[in-house]
C-alpha cells in the first residue's frame, strides 16, 4: 500500500481526521479516485469557516502533499475528452498516480500545464515540473507544522531540492534562453526563485547549502532578467509582450530577492512595472497579454488584477483605493472564475477564462488583502475563505484542472491563500531599497 493509498483509506483517514479535524464541518466521506466532489456546495449564504478549522484544513493539507509527492514517469497528454469519458479516465489516471506517488523516490510535484514538451519525448516541460514543485515546497515550509510532520516535511524538501537544482544544471530548456514562444521556463525559474530566499532562513538547511543557494539564487535571477520580453516584463507565452500573470508575481519575488541583499538590474524592474501600467485599464482590469487597447471586462480580468496591482502598489505606482479595487474585483468576478474552474479547454468566453488561474487568482488576492487597511482585512479573509470553502474536496484538497496530479498545486495555493496573514508581506521596491522585514 502506497503512501497515497493509506491516506485515502477511509478508516485511516477517518480516525486520523477525528483527532485532527474534530472542530471542521466539513464531512469526512472517503473519495473517489478522479471525481470532484465538493464539500461546501455554494449557497452564497455560508458562514466562513472558523480559523480553528482553517488551521485544520492547512495541516489537512500538508499530509495529502506529503502524500502525492511523485517519482515522474513520462507519460502522454490527454488533450481533450468526451465529457462523458473524463471521469473514468480520472479515475485511471489516480490509480496510475497511486504507484508513482508517496514513495522513497518521490521528489517532485509536477504541474500539468496545457502542452508537453516534443524535445522530451512528450513529458511534462521541465518549467512545469520545477515550477509545480517549488509552489508546493513553499506552502509546506509555510504552513507552521511541527514535530513528525515537520521532519516529513524537511525529508520531502530536500528530496524535491535536489531535483530542482538537477533540473536547472542538466536541462538544456531550463538553462538561461532567451526563450521563444510559448516556454514556460521563466515559470520554474520564478518559483525555484522564490524557494530559494525562502530555503536560505530554514535551520534544517546546512550552512555549505546555503552558500551554494545564493550562488544559485543569482543564476535565477540572471536568467529571469534574459527572457524580459520586447515589451517589458514577462510573459510564459511569447517574447513580445507583457503577461500581468507572470509579471506581477515575478515582480513580487524580485523584490524580496533585492531586500535579501541581491542585485537585480533596475532597467528590467522599471521596463516591467511600466509595461504593467500599459496593459491596465482605469477600472483596475488588465488585459490578459499586452496594452489594453479597449475595454477589459472585470470577470475576465478578476484573477489577475489583484497580483499585478499588488505590485505595482509596491513600488509606489498605485496606492490603497486602487489596490481595494482590485480586491473587490477578484469577488465581483468570482462566480464566472467558478464557471470555468476544473473544466476542459483553456480561454473559453465570454471571459476568455482559463480553469488554471482560479487559484492562482485567490493566493493574490489574500496578499492584496493584507495591504489593505487592517480594520478591513479581517472581514475580507473570512470572505476569501468562505469561497474557498465551497470549492473544497471531500479529500481535503483543491484543484482547479481535470488532471488528478495538479491537486498538489492547487491546494499549495489554497493553503497560502488561508495563511497569507501569517507569512509576511512582500517587499517594497525602491531604486534605493529599504530595510523592511524579510518575508519568512
Amino acid at each position: 500500500m502506497t503512501a497515497t493509498q493509506r491516506y485515502r483509506d477511509p478508516m485511516l483517514l477517518t480516525i486520523h481526521l477525528a483527532i485532527a479535524l474534530a472542530p471542521c464541518a466539513a464531512p469526512l466521506a472517503p473519495p473517489v479516485a478522479g471525481t470532484a466532489t465538493l464539500i461546501v456546495a455554494s449557497t452564497g449564504e455560508e458562514e466562513a469557516p472558523s480559523a480553528a478549522e482553517r488551521t485544520a484544513a492547512i495541516a489537512r493539507g500538508v499530509e495529502f502533499l506529503l502524500a502525492t509527492q511523485e517519482d515522474y514517469v513520462r507519460d502522454r497528454g490527454i488533450g481533450r475528452l468526451p465529457d462523458d469519458e473524463l471521469a473514468a479516465w480520472q479515475e485511471r489516471e489516480q490509480e496510475r498516480l497511486d504507484g508513482l506517488q508517496g514513495g522513497d523516490e518521490a521528489s517532485e510535484w509536477p504541474y500539468e500545464g496545457v502542452y508537453r514538451d516534443g524535445r522530451q519525448r512528450g513529458a511534462i516541460p521541465s518549467g512545469y515540473r520545477v515550477g509545480g514543485t517549488a509552489i508546493v515546497c513553499e506552502a509546506l515550509l509555510r504552513s507552521a507544522s511541527e514535530g513528525s510532520t515537520r521532519e516529513e516535511i524537511e525529508v520531502a524538501v530536500n528530496r524535491s531540492l535536489e531535483f530542482i537544482l538537477d533540473r536547472l544544471e542538466t536541462d538544456p530548456t531550463m538553462a538561461i534562453g532567451p526563450k521563444k514562444g510559448y516556454d514556460v521556463r521563466g515559470w520554474g525559474h520564478l518559483h525555484a526563485l522564490q524557494l530559494m530566499l525562502l530555503l536560505r532562513g530554514e535551520d534544517f538547511v546546512t550552512k555549505a547549502r546555503r552558500k551554494d543557494l545564493d550562488g544559485v539564487i543569482e543564476d535565477l535571477i540572471d536568467r529571469l532578467e534574459a527572457n524580459t520580453t520586447e515589451q517589458g516584463g514577462w510573459n510564459y507565452a511569447n517574447d513580445r509582450t507583457v503577461s500581468p500573470f507572470m509579471t506581477g508575481s515575478t515582480l513580487l519575488v524580485l523584490f524580496d530577492a533585492v531586500e535579501a541583499g541581491f542585485e537585480v538590474d533596475e532597467e528590467a524592474i522599471s521596463g516591467a512595472l511600466d509595461a504593467l501600467q500599459q496593459c491596465r485599464t482605469e477600472e483596475v482590469s488588465y488585459a490578459y497579454s499586452g496594452k489594453a487597447r479597449r475595454e477589459v471586462a472585470m470577470p475576465g480580468s478578476s484573477a489577475r488584477s489583484s497580483v499585478a496591482e499588488l505590485a505595482l502598489y509596491k513600488a509606489g505606482r498605485s496606492d490603497v483605493d486602487e489596490l481595494r479595487r482590485a480586491v473587490d474585483g477578484f469577488f465581483v468576478g468570482w462566480d464566472d472564475l467558478l464557471v470555468r474552474k476544473s473544466q476542459q479547454g483553456t480561454h473559453v468566453g465570454p471571459y476568455g477564462i482559463a480553469p488554471y488561474y482560479f487559484f492562482f487568482g485567490h493566493t493574490f488576492a489574500a496578499h492584496a488583502i493584507e495591504e489593505l487597511p487592517e480594520k478591513e482585512r479581517a472581514a475580507r479573509r473570512d470572505e476569501l475563505a468562505e469561497v474557498l470553502w465551497r470549492t473544497r474536496e471531500d479529500d481535503g484538497s483543491w484543484n482547479d484542472r481535470i488532471f488528478p496530479r495538479t491537486a498538489s498545486y492547487s491546494t499549495a495555493m489554497a493553503m497560502m491563500a488561508l495563511g497569507a496573514k501569517d507569512h509576511g508581506a512582500f517587499a517594497e521596491w525602491d531604486a534605493a531599497p529599504s530595510k523592511k522585514k524579510r518575508r519568512r
